[in-house]
């Protein structure tokens, strides 16, 4: 009769959420019938680990400490090279607004990007966040952003593109690219200007105020481009060091 209530108990828990143990939990059922099935998704950074992740070596928990633009990953136990395939799991302890690096116990820095292969964007790791990475050769890909769509302070332009509502001033050409890179996010191609010049222009501020920095170079006369002075159409060329330009970045979401 005991067994049954625990079992009614333990039911009537599963029906409503999570449940929440203070003390160990002892199976006395026969062995092959003994386990934890059908876990679902992580809601904290503690959140129980299955006994395969930790016989496979394929997920570690972590804390995390931001140097700069690299997050700097600490587990316990700790590892130096992270094998291929191993999950960390981190609560982002600060807002990140765009592209970063994750370095575990001292290793060297691997930039961190999306499952589609683009560097994080702003908004996709918010404080208090849980964070799961995959350790791959080259990179670290973050598995659950908490934006998918466009970042804050952007609109879409179309499904696949987002556009800065608000310019930048006072960078060169260079700047601009390193600006935007940093954002996670790139200067935006003619046609993506364009489009949103012609779409969403009316929510973007400051616009035909000032040439705006696009993705293009002449390279016959080792000039960049700009675009949207006067109007949706207006475009020149303008020495790269030139700071008189403006800056606005596009964002590729998933």
């Amino acid at each position: 009769m005991r067994n049954l209530f625990f079992l009614v108990v333990l039911v009537s828990n599963m029906v409503f959420g999570q449940i929440q143990l203070d003390r160990p939990l002892r199976f006395s059922g026969a062995a092959d019938d003994r386990g934890v099935y059908d876990l679902p998704q992580p809601s904290t950074e503690t959140s129980l680990i299955s006994v395969e992740g930790v016989v496979l070596d394929q997920l570690r928990l972590a804390t995390v400490n931001v140097v700069g633009d690299t997050l700097i990953l600490s587990t316990q136990p700790s590892i130096t090279l992270p094998s291929e395939g191993l999950m960390l799991r981190f609560i982002a302890n600060v807002d990140h607004p765009g592209k970063r690096w994750i370095s575990v116990n001292g290793s060297l820095p691997k930039p961190l990007v999306r499952s589609d292969g683009v560097p994080t964007t702003r908004g996709q790791i918010v404080q208090g966040s849980v964070c799961e990475v995959v350790a791959t050769n080259d990179t670290f890909i973050l598995l659950s952003p908490s934006v998918r769509g466009c970042p804050a302070g952007t609109v879409a332009i179309t499904e696949r593109s987002c556009i800065a509502v608000n310019r930048v001033l006072g960078l060169n050409f260079y700047g601009a690219v390193d600006h935007c890179a940093m954002q996670g996010g790139t200067l935006c191609t003619w046609g993506e200007y364009v489009a949103a010049c012609y779409l969403v222009g009316n929510q973007l501020s400051g616009m035909f105020t000032n040439w705006e920095w696009m993705d293009d170079t002449s390279n016959h006369t080792q000039t960049a481009d700009q675009v949207a002075r006067t109007s949706c159409m207006s475009q020149r060329s303008a020495a790269p060091l030139d700071a008189g330009g403006s800056t606005r970045c596009c964002y590729r979401p998933r």
